[in-house]
């Protein structure tokens, strides 16, 4: 299972009409592969696409450019049946559990309605169905009469697990799930998706700008700066061994809970400001906060790189990189 691909995404990209003829470039010419049974986090600052990325897979949106590949399948050929057994078997847990949930439905008719649309079972089967959800997440069979406004922040973030798992899908894009709760109820959360991923057996896409977390939930990580992908690696080795700029600005970001060493740590501060999505500069998009962009000057964009053991790197600059990492001591 751990060899097999579940998406093999190929140069997708998704763009978006800003006026005046101009286009915003949200996601850009990304190339990935998910393996199923995997976690895969996918990290960065806020706007750099990582959203845009997951509804994509979802098909929320339609790719602008490239091609997402789902088992073998090319998701732009499915039709009919085909494409309404992909909404079954991929779903989405999404950011806001405020925003995500009909006011107007009580709890129980929310986890049931993607069984409606799908015909699975009998009235009485999908009420089994749904109690039995409620009470994996940790609800209980009572929860199910009251509405999304009896609850609290973690207990409609459950509800929304909940109702993802309802179809048996196979795939679970987790948009920030976590960013919208308390610390403690995030702890929580997360751990209910690790131990429902081990017992389902399912793969998940968990996007987050909270390192720490992504770091404690995923087997492999993905950094994505301005709708590319700059590094990907096994989650240990690309927080021991990060190896592109804006990673290791990312990663020395990490507050430490012990005051001496925090005040003690080098940080790699990164200067300059983030281009417009709306007008990406030509060739690599970090040269502008680069620190060591004047070492190496290339033409054209620089593609994901293998460096060894499945991590990979988009940088002019590599061996030079390397040759500067200092053990993790970032």
């Amino acid at each position: 299972m751990a060899d097999e691909i579940l998406f093999e995404i190929e140069k997708l990209s998704k763009s978006f009409d800003v006026g005046a003829g101009k286009k915003l470039k949200a996601v850009d010419g990304v190339s990935l592969q998910i393996k199923k049974g995997e976690i895969f986090g996918l990290v960065g600052e806020s706007g750099c696409g990582k959203s845009t990325f997951g509804r994509t897979l979802v098909r929320v949106y339609e790719p602008t450019e490239g091609r997402i590949l789902y088992k073998g399948k090319d998701l732009a050929g499915l039709r009919g049946k085909e494409a309404k057994n992909y909404t079954s078997e991929v779903q989405m847990i999404f950011q806001d559990p405020y925003a995500s949930l009909n006011p107007r439905m009580t709890i129980g008719d929310i986890i049931k309605e993607g069984m409606k649309i799908h015909k699975m079972g009998t009235e009485a089967e999908r009420t089994e169905r749904m109690y039995e959800l409620l009470e994996l997440v940790g609800l209980t069979k009572e929860h199910a009469l009251r509405f999304p406004y009896e609850f609290s922040g973690g207990q409609r973030q459950r509800v929304g697990i909940a109702r993802a798992l309802a179809v048996n899908p196979e795939f679970i894009v987790c948009d920030e799930p976590v960013s919208a709760l308390d610390v403690s109820i995030q702890a929580q959360i997360i751990n209910l998706l690790k131990e429902l991923q081990a017992k389902l057996g399912l793969t998940l896409l968990f996007i987050a700008h909270d390192l720490s977390v992504v770091r404690y939930i995923s087997d492999r990580v993905g950094v994505m700066y301005l709708g590319s992908l700059v590094e990907v690696a096994k989650a240990e080795e690309l927080y021991l061994n990060p190896i592109h700029p804006y990673t290791r600005g990312l990663l020395s970001a990490i507050p430490v809970p012990d005051p001496h060493a925090e005040k003690a740590k080098k940080r790699k501060l990164l200067e300059g400001e983030i281009p417009s999505p709306i007008d990406i500069p030509v060739g690599c998009k970090f040269v502008g906060r680069c620190p060591y962009a004047n070492t190496k000057k290339e033409n054209g964009v620089p593609a994901l790189t293998d460096v060894g053991g499945g991590h990979q790197v988009a940088c002019f600059c590599i061996k030079e990189l390397i040759g500067m990492m200092d053990g993790g001591n970032y």
